[in-house]
């Protein structure tokens, strides 16, 4: 590995960096998804700083990078390298590039982990005095492997909800992790770039409008939703679905054809309408952090149908400002379970406004972008 490395510390010698930078951000990529536009929040927070971006994986799509565009941002997409298993040797090199521009700067800066597979094996290279802070959207097992080695290089592992201190606290157990690196944990809650200053207008009205937006693959579990569809159709429940995201392939060519699936969406105005248009946001996820499109739903009014796992029920109270579904290993007693709570929801539709009201309120009370930016800012930059 070393000789590698130390190739692309040569080569970052003899290509210096033009200018120098306060903070190295490594995130993975910028395809439309709710850790991207989290990911974009963390960098305006940091408009007076200037920046540079390392992009270390391919993105299926560019919905979400106008968002890190900004004035005082540089950006890197190193993926070519960095992720391209036969150019295994390009992955080390860049590593040696990277750690070298960070270790040259005439002062410490800051460097910033997007819970970024490159950036962990990169830790080890970087000078002690630097100092490193993660954002982890989501704890997964199956991924310990790749940060277990490196927590003690990480001075600070920035979590999204309580139940998240438990499960690495689990997870160091099992590991041999030293107990004392727990103290590294701060949670910040995710928070949203607009906030409505008024709820949107709904009539509650039969069909209602249940819709699903973000990404597919074995955590979303978007077949459990195409099940969900299928069986209302076959019931002739009044309602109407609406499924938009980087999900295609996993449709029935049916849902693509009577425009149940709608494609993808770009970020900002596109999903904020999406929100307007329906009124109860489906999710059917196995795990999670707390989901952006959850918090961007509440405000506008749409009422979460959702998956009790992780942060979410930090968030969301069962039949007050949201739904919770309990069956979440059971994929059969999961698809009768939202049944269940679609009926409920056809046979109280004239009610449901007052839970809108709630969901509303909640997301003004919680996911201020100012106490958000606040927060980044007082870990990043305290001394």
């Amino acid at each position: 590995m070393w000789p590698f490395i130390l190739i692309g510390k040569c080569i970052a010698l003899t290509k210096p960096l033009k200018e120098e930078f306060d903070i190295f951000f490594f995130f993975p990529g910028y395809a439309i998804g709710g850790a991207e536009r989290v990911n974009a929040e963390i960098i305006k927070a940091f408009s007076d700083k200037k920046v540079i971006i390392y992009f270390t994986k391919n993105s299926p799509n560019n919905g979400m990078k106008h968002f890190f565009n900004l004035p005082n941002v540089t950006i890197r997409e190193i993926n070519k390298w960095a992720d391209n298993k036969y150019i295994f040797w390009g992955n080390l090199i860049y590593r040696g590039i990277c750690s070298q521009y960070i270790n040259a700067q005439s002062f410490p800066p800051i460097v910033f982990i997007g819970q970024c597979n490159f950036a962990y094996k990169l830790t080890p290279h970087i000078k002690r005095n630097i100092k490193i802070h993660e954002l982890i959207h989501m704890f997964d097992s199956r991924f310990t492997w790749v940060w277990a080695p490196f927590v003690k290089f990480i001075n600070t592992r920035i979590i999204v909800g309580e139940i998240f201190k438990v499960k690495f606290g689990e997870s160091y157990l099992k590991e041999g992790i030293p107990i004392k690196y727990l103290d590294r944990l701060r949670i910040i809650f995710y928070r949203l770039e607009f906030l409505p200053n008024k709820r949107q207008n709904r009539s509650w009205n039969l069909p209602l409008k249940v819709y699903y937006a973000g990404r597919g693959g074995p955590q979303k579990r978007v077949w459990i939703i195409v099940k969900v569809i299928q069986k209302c159709r076959e019931m002739n429940l009044p309602i109407s679905f609406k499924l938009a995201g980087s999900f295609k392939n996993e449709m029935p060519q049916e849902f693509i054809d009577n425009g149940i699936y709608i494609g993808e969406l770009k970020g900002g105005e596109e999903m904020y309408n999406f929100h307007k248009q329906n009124d109860i946001l489906l999710m059917t996820s196995a795990w999670e952090g707390f989901p952006l499109v959850i918090m961007e739903a509440m405000s506008f009014g749409a009422i979460p149908l959702v998956t009790n796992i992780d942060a979410i029920p930090e968030h969301i109270t069962n039949a007050q400002n949201g739904f919770l579904l309990n069956n979440i290993n059971d994929e059969n007693l999961l698809v009768n379970e939202i049944i269940e709570n679609l009926l409920h929801l056809i046979e109280h539709h004239k009610n449901l406004d007052i839970i809108s009201l709630n969901a509303y309120q909640y997301s003004l009370s919680n996911f201020s972008a100012e106490k958000f930016q606040k927060e980044y800012r007082n870990v990043l930059l305290e001394n």
